[in-house]
């Protein structure tokens, strides 16, 4: 993020089309008509507690309509906190931080105190720029514009908007701020990534726009000039927009209202412009309830041990009781639905999958064929004897036992350690939050099309090892008994697998069961693992390593179940 132009692009104001993507002119000096009117956002009787720590207490506060309100506070005085329950993405019960009171639309004019009979109880539909920008990075630039034009959604309702198309198609955002079309996210610079992310947002006409630590590991010129954008898309687009942060020296030149988050008297306090100048030696950081800052009681480590433990079998345990509800296939856009299947196919069974799970399939056929016939008890006196017999228990081990069990644990620990790392990025990159902010649950875009790729992708992957290691073990008898030759091993390697006048191998239905299951279980747990809270990137590896632990261990219970029911 040290891309030091922000500044727009010249040109699309006059060339962008007008709306429906017909290419007619438009002037894009003004608001596009698919942004709400902007009303003021009221706080009323505020509480948020976190832990045992209150950080608010009977808050009243007003962000002006169509101006820039800034909140400013110490380090852990809760800015963070606040900014994600003005975005909606704390409920008001939750397990470590719950709140009260009112979040509420005000009028429309721009003053401090809206009309008492302006105020309404409609929950505002709130768009955030994330500090980490929260981009997809499988999607180009154009598709992350698209994807918030596609889910705006009712102020209030949740329900995505059919009505009406927006004014601007995505072409037109990334022209208006100026961002590349053609470049991937992840070449963008970070200045690049900024003005995306302002596109993204507005283009799901929020009513209120709410930046996160715009500024935060900027130097003081690219600060300044992040500033600016934010002065200019406020004063080109008429949000009400709120910035969370503690850069009070680059953001609160732009502002027009000043809020400091004081965690002492656990309130939003308001600052006079006369007294803006002030603000650093107000400014101070959280406190414990001893009075000490930075002081926190630290677990034992029985408690450091066991806790994350039982937390990861609970969660198990609530994640496959709700999974039925969570495959409703409950999707707002079915186009969408189709790209994250893709994207989540190309990792679970994607050509370096095949490679994977062909090589594997090679070394086990040539070790059960070689080995076999290698290292029998009296060679010399059984082999000739028992050849056909043993060709045929190979056939049926490979086939029923041994390629399932190493091709679905194989599946589990590559394929899921993939998609929880995919999963967990988005969370620790705020992706997930992001689909939130649009009225989008992870489960509709994430975890019924990761259930979809490894409930097709395991079956075929297993069937490209098995044919795989048929293939090495008809060349390895070839080579072993030149004499006899592959005719001898087809008729015999099949005999306990076909009978005359079918298509499918005996027991295949008993192997299709074992790689959906093992799919269904890999899939589930690599989600919920890379969808638990991350803190850190070390929480990201952690869920990785869990991952791939908990889902071993999954397929081969399966196994074992399934066996002692099977034979």
């Amino acid at each position: 993020m040290h891309d030091s132009d922000p500044q727009r692009t010249e040109g699309p104001e006059s060339t962008a089309s007008n709306g429906v993507g017909d290419g007619g002119p438009a002037d894009l000096s003004v608001a596009p008509a698919s942004l709400p009117e902007a009303h003021s956002l009221c706080l009323e009787k505020l509480n948020v507690v976190a832990g045992d720590r209150c950080l608010l207490r009977d808050v009243d506060a007003v962000f002006p309509a169509a101006k820039i309100t800034v909140i400013v506070g110490g380090s852990g005085a809760g800015k963070s906190v606040l900014l994600r329950l003005l975005a909606g993405l704390i409920p008001q019960n939750g397990d470590s931080i719950g709140w009260s009171g009112e979040i509420k639309l005000g009028g429309k004019s721009s003053g401090d105190k809206p009309a008492d009979d302006s105020v309404t109880p409609v929950k505002p539909s709130v768009g955030i720029v994330f500090q980490q920008f929260a981009l997809f990075d499988e999607l180009t630039a154009r598709e992350n514009v698209q994807f918030a034009i596609d889910h705006r959604h009712r102020i209030g309702s949740g329900k995505v908007q059919s009505g009406r198309k927006p004014s601007w198609t995505a072409k037109q955002w990334l022209e208006h701020l100026g961002v590349p079309q053609r470049t991937s996210v992840t070449h963008l610079s970070g200045g690049q990534k900024q003005r995306l992310a302002i596109a993204r947002t507005l283009a799901a006409s929020p009513e209120v726009v709410l930046y996160d630590e715009p500024t935060s590991g900027l130097d003081a010129a690219s600060g300044r000039l992040v500033a600016q954008l934010i002065r200019e898309t406020q004063e080109e687009h008429h949000r009400t927009s709120v910035v969370v942060t503690h850069d009070y020296e680059t953001l609160i030149p732009i502002a027009d209202k000043v809020y400091l988050l004081d965690p002492q008297a656990e309130r939003l306090v308001e600052i006079e412009k006369q007294r803006w100048a002030e603000i650093p030696q107000l400014m101070v950081p959280a406190q414990d309830s001893d009075g000490s800052a930075g002081a926190a009681v630290q677990p034992s480590w029985v408690e450091r041990a066991v806790a994350p433990m039982l937390e990861a079998t609970g969660g198990a345990i609530v994640a496959a009781l709700r999974l039925p509800l969570d495959l409703v296939p409950i999707v707002p856009r079915h186009r969408w639905a189709a790209r994250f299947t893709l994207h989540y196919a190309r990792l679970v069974a994607g050509f370096s999958a095949w490679v994977y799970l062909m090589i594997a399939g090679l070394i086990i056929g040539f070790t059960a064929t070689y080995f076999t016939f290698r290292f029998l008890p009296f060679r010399v006196y059984t082999q000739p004897l028992l050849i056909d017999e043993l060709l045929a228990s190979i056939g049926f081990a490979l086939y029923r036992v041994l390629v399932p069990i190493l091709a679905t644990i194989l599946v589990a620990a590559r394929c899921g350690a993939a998609v929880a790392a995919d999963v967990g990025v988005k969370q620790y990159g705020g992706q997930v939050d992001a689909m939130k902010t649009l009225g989008v649950s992870p489960r509709s875009y994430l975890l019924l099309p990761i259930v979809v790729a490894f409930v097709i992708g395991t079956p075929i992957l297993e069937w490209l090892a098995f044919q795989c290691a048929r293939s090495v073990s008809m060349v390895s008898f070839a080579m072993s008994f030149p004499d006899i030759g592959p005719h001898f091993w087809q008729l015999h390697f099949d005999r306990n697998l076909m009978t005359d006048g079918t298509w499918f191998s005996i027991g295949w239905k008993w192997v299709l069961l074992k790689n959906v299951v093992c799919g269904l279980g890999t899939a589930t747990i690599a989600y919920y693992q890379g969808l638990a809270p991350k803190r850190s990137a070390g929480d990201v590896s952690r869920s990785i390593t869990s991952t791939v632990l908990w889902t071993t261990l999954f397929v081969l219970v399966v196994h074992l179940v399934v066996a002692l029911s099977e034979f």
